[in-house]
């Protein structure tokens, strides 16, 4: 994500799931049971609104997150998926948010959003504090997949003692690699004993020089590794290896870049008329899959790649140029989908929906009052859908693994 201030919006309801909350989390913990007794193995240009994904754990993260020619997940991990009621498997397909800093205000939070993983969005202040949050979460949902948004600099979600307090990845990229990589292997592993499963960091955006100070997302926040490509690559990469030496997994974000746009998507709409599917700043990308366990697409509109809509909504985006032609494998996931004002045009239940048909298979919502009316829109698609449906499986297979990667549950060929 773009910031650390997010303001949630008001929800837009919509229809309800058919299963009752109590029967849709019943179902989901026996599918967890199911990938737990999986093994495990480490991971290894269509119109702009629509996509299809073919669907015919280890105990730590594993630093070869790999791209590869087949988008499709370990046969182990699709079995596990295609086993799961379809509305729970959609369940899986989407991370909510916990704003709430207390035990008990997050895990009643937690219960109103029915879905397999959340993003941290508050700061309970000190390591402690978020471990008795993430146990109480663990507690509410077994199995659950906390994520955060720790980069350092002026977005460290978490701080207090306990935590360090991270340096922007700026300054970051002055140290040599094998410096950089030894001090995210320690706040990794912070976030490990905080009950952190997943951070959704670091970015791998590249912005030209001349643009830094007009660059809002990356640039004028100091996120930004580097000016040209080899420096990003080298220092993502570092970053990386240090997220998994931590015991974390970790999403490279925000396709196909932010170096071009002045506007931060968060708080306004953004086009970016330079990049091309061969610009240095997408490319970067390509330098760091391997190592990526999951890839963040962004809220912009790029008007060389797909001028139709939003990145997260293409399928040019996400599955014509993510998938196919740079062959990522691995899991991807939106930028926010609920209170980014950039995609204030799009009704809020149908954003999921729409980011899962371009070929995504984690759509993130930091607002929690409009998960459900999101997840509930998706499940009616995939009941009316059965193409959709079958997309859901690879979706969650690919979700499965990354599971497995961060230590919960195991799922592989």
């Amino acid at each position: 994500m773009e910031s650390i201030v997010v303001t949630p919006r008001n929800p837009h309801r919509s229809h309800r799931p058919r299963l009752r909350r109590a029967s849709r989390l019943a179902v989901f913990g026996m599918a967890l049971a199911l990938v737990t007794a999986c093994s495990a193995s480490p991971g290894g240009a269509g119109g702009s609104t629509s996509a299809r994904d073919d669907a015919s754990g280890a105990t730590s993260p594993s630093a070869s997150a790999a791209s590869g020619a087949s988008s499709l997940p370990p046969r182990a991990c699709l079995d596990a998926a295609r086993a799961m009621d379809p509305q729970a498997r959609v369940e899986l397909l989407y991370m909510g948010s916990v704003t709430a800093t207390t035990p008990a205000a997050g895990a009643g939070q937690l219960a109103n959003q029915p879905v397999g993983s959340v993003i941290l969005m508050g700061d309970p202040g000190s390591l402690q504090a978020t471990s008795q949050l993430t146990d109480a979460l663990g507690a509410a949902r077994p199995g659950l997949l906390i994520a955060t948004d720790q980069e350092g600099g002026q977005v460290q979600r978490l701080t207090g003692p306990g935590l360090d307090q991270m340096p922007s990845a700026r300054q970051q990229s002055t140290l040599a690699t094998d410096a950089l990589t030894q001090r995210w292997t320690g706040w990794g592993a912070q976030l490990r004993r905080g009950g952190v499963h997943y951070n959704l960091a670091p970015s791998a955006d590249l912005v030209p020089r001349a643009n830094r100070g007009a660059n809002a997302p990356i640039g004028q926040l100091d996120r930004g590794y580097g000016a040209t490509r080899a420096d990003v690559a080298t220092n993502v990469t570092a970053v990386l290896a240090g997220v998994h030496a931590g015991g974390v997994v970790g999403a490279v974000k925000h396709f196909p870049g932010l170096g071009n746009v002045s506007a931060n998507t968060d708080f306004g709409a953004a086009h970016d008329a330079v990049t091309t599917p061969d610009s240095d700043e997408l490319n970067t990308f390509a330098d760091v899959l391997a190592g990526a366990d999951s890839v963040m697409v962004s809220s912009v509109v790029y008007d060389r790649i797909d001028p139709a809509g939003p990145a997260a909504f293409s399928s040019r985006v996400v599955s014509g140029l993510l998938r196919e032609q740079l062959g990522y494998s691995r899991v991807i996931i939106s930028d926010d989908l609920g209170a980014a004002v950039a995609l204030a045009d799009y009704p809020v239940a149908q954003r999921g929906t729409l980011f899962l048909r371009a070929g995504g298979d984690l759509a993130l919502d930091v607002d929690p009052a409009s998960v459900p009316a999101m997840v509930a829109d998706t499940q009616a698609a995939v009941a009316a859908d059965p193409d959709f449906a079958e997309q859901t499986v690879a979706k969650a297979a690919r979700v499965l693994q990354l599971r497995a990667d961060a230590g919960l549950g195991q799922c592989g060929a």
